[in-house]
């Protein structure tokens, strides 16, 4: 006589594959939550907490706002390695830049998009079939999407750094592939948008070419690759001398941060404000004073401030990424903000380790279920030879 405690259980013999099936479902589970955050949650939170608008400013007030990208330096083959793994950080680094740049012009009802150099990484070294290839990328990258978009070159474009020349086929290279260059740009019919550049005075980078140019009734912005102020010298005189802008707007630093400076003496008069992510309230600033019933616009400000907008890549260097947000009034009232990004390194650690949960829950599922089906075979075996030993004993 056999007891039923010594038959098969049906539920014994299903319990190591529902683990096994529970087991591969909280794998898929963690890595499904990780890409989620990582590839759309992480920048929704920093939506979110990027600063809105002047009420003016969005109801039709009359300003006209600007996008601000900083040092995108789109990674090229030459410094990357070679094969898969050059290819996924370009990948990973074109969407990450792609990204930002859609979830920022899809916040803001933008008018003019300003590229402040250092587009391509290796531009200046790079051929021209390797740079055609490069720029191609870069617009697939940033597409105008119908705006008005501004590209000025920096070192990494057409040189100027170091040992690395600027030379008049480099400028003519990037402005085949980026537009003809302006000596003045109208970015609305309030704000004149003026490049400037200590890399180059060639063509419509001649200073002396400005003033004429220029509109007496419109707000002036400056634009430059290489900051102006903070370094001063002869360029910064002719600068103020020559345009004598509201503001002035550069990159190449990495880091943002505001200089204030005495408009005459071009000297800092005030602390220079570092940018963080930590600190996200806006800058208001006014560039003009009491207006001129004739001209219909205030006379320029004592103070001139030049604002350097942070690096939009984390391939950079540095921990903190961002864009950067202008709203501009006819009057000269200033409102700009920088539109922070996430830690694209960190995310990448998420991944990292989420894989490294994966494989552990993985592993462990399939140690718990080996473990039991061994359990399971030592059980069948002692009910199989207390069912037949005693046919063999006969």
């Amino acid at each position: 006589f056999t007891s039923t405690r010594d038959k098969p259980s049906d539920n014994d013999l299903r319990m190591a594959r529902r683990m096994a099936i529970n087991f591969t479902k909280l794998c898929g589970l963690i890595l499904v939550c990780t890409t989620v955050y990582n590839e759309y949650i992480s920048y929704y939170l920093c939506q979110v907490s990027w600063a809105s608008l002047p009420a003016d400013a969005t109801d039709g007030g009359g300003h006209t706002v600007i996008l601000l990208v900083a040092d995108p330096q789109i990674q090229g083959v030459q410094h990357e390695p070679g094969g898969l793994l050059g290819w996924i950080r370009r990948w990973d680094s074109d969407r990450f830049l792609h990204k930002s740049y859609a979830w920022a012009t899809g916040a803001y009802s933008i008018n003019t998009i300003v590229f402040l150099g250092d587009l391509i990484d290796e531009g200046s070294e790079a051929d021209d079939e390797i740079f055609a290839e490069y720029a191609a990328r870069f617009h697939s990258i940033y597409p105008a999407w119908g705006r008005q978009i501004i590209y000025i070159p920096g070192d990494n474009d057409i040189g100027g750094e170091g040992v690395d020349p600027v030379t008049l086929r480099k400028i003519d290279r990037f402005e085949q592939h980026f537009g003809p260059s302006s000596s003045v740009y109208s970015a609305s019919g309030q704000v004149d948008i003026v490049p400037v550049s200590r890399l180059t005075e060639h063509g419509n980078y001649n200073l002396t070419l400005k003033p004429a140019q220029l509109s007496t009734t419109k707000v002036v912005l400056a634009i430059s690759h290489v900051p102006v102020l903070p370094l001063n010298g002869r360029f910064a005189e002719k600068v103020m001398n020559l345009v004598n802008p509201d503001m002035i707007l550069s990159a190449h630093d990495h880091s943002g941060y505001m200089f204030t400076a005495d408009r005459q003496s071009r000297k800092l008069s005030r602390d220079i404000l570092r940018f963080s992510k930590k600190e996200k309230t806006a800058v208001e600033l006014e560039t003009r004073i009491a207006a001129d019933p004739e001209m219909g616009i205030g006379t320029l400000a004592e103070m001139v401030w030049e604002v350097v907008v942070p690096t939009c890549s984390y391939r950079m260097g540095v921990s903190e990424m961002g864009l950067g947000l202008m709203a501009i009034s006819s009057q000269g009232e200033v409102f700009y903000a920088n539109l922070w990004l996430p830690s694209r390194f960190s995310l990448l650690y998420t991944y990292a380790a989420s894989v490294v949960v994966v494989v552990i829950i993985f592993l462990l599922g399939k140690a718990v279920e080996i473990k039991r089906l061994f359990r399971r075979r030592q059980e069948m075996q002692g009910v199989y030879r207390r069912k037949y030993e005693p046919l063999l004993t006969i």
